[in-house]
């Protein structure tokens, strides 16, 4: 009975968890070049039940029942790259990428990061900048700079990086991507006056969201019923009146 409390209650732990990814993917569902998140799940290993109360003469032997199965809990959180519609804004500043890779942007310490996030601004030395504030890279790796805003997409040679393994890119708080990884440089259609939208599809997270509260409801219902079973077992069953 213990072990189904347990069990009852890893579920609900990670249905708590699937429920906050959802809300965090629901919270960027605005955010350009945002890839959603999705929470990877794995069963406990089984274990063996065995009875040894079979007796011959002086001796105990095994005879095993069955296996117990001990819940669900998380494996990792995965980012699904799949990418997102192209939006035309017509903002001059405006890019997107249409098919694989990602800007290459680079901070002050010289770390590279990673973007599908093409809203771009101009400060006022001429350098081309990501909204995080992250100078934009061109081809030679050096930060991108130009004479007006008054720009052209074949003006501006991006570079543009992609990776075989994307498991190797992690997200950091802004939500540029970073890799130990050099990635490869690849060429790319890059469309000027458009930006890539958010791949989180709003139907399929209310189906995930009313998928996963049921089920954190029907562990929680576990719960209250193995409670009571355990509070008439210690407090009525075998008590003298």
């Amino acid at each position: 009975m213990l072990r189904g409390l347990y069990t009852a209650a890893s579920g609900m732990i990670t249905r708590q968890i699937q429920s906050e990814n959802l809300s965090n993917n629901v919270s960027n569902i605005n955010t350009p070049g945002y890839k959603k998140q999705k929470v990877v799940l794995k069963s406990f290993e089984e274990m063996l039940v065995q009875n040894k109360d079979k007796q011959i003469g002086n001796k105990n032997f095994k005879r095993n029942i069955g296996t117990m199965e001990l819940g669900v809990g998380i494996a990792d959180t995965i980012v699904d790259f799949g990418q997102g519609v192209l939006e035309k804004t017509e903002r001059n500043l405006d890019f997107a990428i249409n098919g694989k890779g990602f800007f290459a942007l680079i901070n002050e310490d010289n770390e590279k990061r990673y973007t599908r996030d093409g809203r771009f601004l101009i400060d006022e030395k001429g350098f081309l900048k990501h909204s995080s504030g992250l100078n934009v890279l061109g081809t030679d790796n050096k930060p991108i700079r130009v004479n007006s805003d008054n720009i052209d997409v074949n003006q501006l040679n991006f570079l543009i990086v992609d990776f075989e393994d994307k498991a190797s890119l992690k997200k950091d708080k802004e939500n540029l991507f970073y890799s130990a990884s050099q990635g490869n440089i690849v060429n790319v259609d890059i469309k000027q006056g458009y930006l890539e939208k958010s791949n989180v599809d709003a139907i399929e997270v209310i189906t995930e969201m009313i998928s996963i509260m049921r089920s954190y409801e029907s562990n929680q219902k576990v719960i209250q019923s193995l409670d009571e079973t355990l509070n008439k077992t210690v407090n009525e069953i075998g008590s003298i009146k």
